[in-house]
């Protein structure tokens, strides 16, 4: 009899992967721990029907001791479901850029080694081990740090390109219920006790707490509260995007070209999602966004002219004779 765990994923992979004419092939991230090492089991076990094509990836980010014994482990345990395994060494520390946080930098150090990984393997997909305690844990630091609407809907289950995590919708309660019933062995990394991180703080102080004096759901209450931000958030997106389209127009040398009157009439959520819009069309890496950089470009649209702003990724924003050009630089 499947266990619920089985049950949730076999559900979440119905869900995400409907029937395809192609198999995506599906790249596992895998670094040991009893999340991943649930999702490489279950994906070895999935509904039939589902892709065939499975390898595992994983990365020694060289940050602690034992994570050699790590690698061994997982390349151990992919070679006994018979499924290929790339594993690599990259030190983070030596990596990191001067502006990231070393958690920032094994972030970004761990998607580019995922995706080159997938291209090697010529997997369309690569799956991940996050959680719903993961998602809780993401929307709760998000609330504590004043994210906008966007941030706080959390963790995706897909994407952004070709991500997907298919555990996101189950606890990891359940995922260690599910391990100990096959007799499955996984890795403890002795940094997720480390209370120096905040995020460990939250994971270990935090919701226990919550779930202790306020309410035993308090995980899954946070993530239901996600998703209604993030339907609310995407509808806000889309409107904002058309709104773009009628406010925007393009000068001969390619610059964005808004009317700033009608921008600055429009609502403020309505008016920054605009701005972010604009800002994508216009070359600007995402992940460099903020609120102050759409709040502060809201502004411009709405004081006086003769006034520029500089943006990330080398943009420049001038408000001229009612417009607001957007591009590398220029008169509006």
């Amino acid at each position: 009899m499947a266990s619920r765990a089985e049950l949730a994923f076999r559900r979440a992979l119905q869900r995400l992967l409907p029937a395809e004419p192609a198999d995506p092939g599906i790249l596992i991230a895998v670094s040991g721990g009893g999340d991943s090492m649930a999702l490489m089991h279950l994906l070895a076990r999935r509904a039939v029907g589902q892709p065939s094509t499975l390898a595992v990836a994983h990365l020694d980010h060289a940050l602690r001791r034992g994570s050699a014994a790590d690698r061994r482990f997982v390349e151990a345990a992919a070679a006994e479901l018979d499924l290929p395994c790339v594993s690599d060494r990259r030190p983070v520390e030596e990596l990191r850029r001067r502006d990231e946080s070393p958690e920032e930098a094994a972030r970004r150090v761990r998607r580019g080694f995922l995706l080159e990984t997938a291209r090697k393997t010529g997997c369309g997909l690569i799956a991940t081990g996050h959680t719903l305690d993961d998602q809780a844990e993401t929307v709760l630091f998000r609330l504590l740090r004043g994210a906008g609407p966007a941030a706080l809907a959390g963790i995706r289950e897909r994407g952004p390109g070709p991500f997907l995590r298919p555990l996101l919708g189950l606890e990891r309660a359940d995922l260690r219920d599910f391990l100990a019933a096959k007799g499955l062995a996984f890795r403890e990394d002795p940094s997720n006790r480390d209370l120096r991180y905040d995020r460990n703080r939250l994971r270990r102080r935090v919701l226990p707490l919550l779930q202790r004096e306020i309410t035993p759901g308090a995980p899954r209450r946070l993530v239901a509260a996600a998703d209604r931000l993030r339907e609310d958030a995407e509808c806000l997106d889309r409107m904002g995007a058309e709104a773009l389209q009628h406010l925007a127009g393009r000068g001969r040398d390619g610059d964005l070209l808004l009317d700033a009157k009608a921008w600055a009439e429009l609502p403020a959520p309505l008016g920054r999602r605009v701005a972010r819009a604009a800002l994508l069309e216009a070359g600007a890496d995402p992940r460099r966004l903020t609120a102050r950089h759409l709040n502060a470009l809201l502004d411009l649209a709405s004081g006086p002219g003769g006034k520029s702003l500089d943006l990330p990724g080398g943009l420049r924003a001038t408000l001229k004779r009612g417009r607001v050009r957007l591009g590398m630089g220029g008169d509006a």
